[in-house]
């Protein structure tokens, strides 16, 4: 791991096309921006498993197989009365 020691103003360059600057420092925080191209993700590294379920619910929402079968899957159910107890299958 690389340690480096900047001031507010002064920033770090990554791969000649991302830049790390340091915006303001607090007593306990530093504040920093990031410049990169928009095909660079940059994420907190808190909120990388958020990013990943949203990926994996993208990724099922356009699975045309599942999507025709949770729609008959809510069909069957918008059908069924109220209490009557019918189980739904799924294939």
């Amino acid at each position: 791991m690389l340690v480096l020691r900047r001031r507010v103003g002064e920033a770090i360059a990554i791969s000649g096309d991302i830049e790390i600057e340091v915006i303001e420092i607090s007593r306990t925080r530093v504040k920093l921006g990031v410049r990169a191209p928009q095909t660079v993700s940059v994420t907190r590294r808190e909120t990388l498993p958020i990013a990943a379920e949203n990926r994996s619910a993208s990724e099922l929402l356009h699975n045309h197989e599942l999507r025709d079968d949770l729609e008959e899957i809510l069909r069957k159910v918008r059908r069924m009365s109220p209490g009557t107890g019918e189980k739904i299958g799924v294939s």
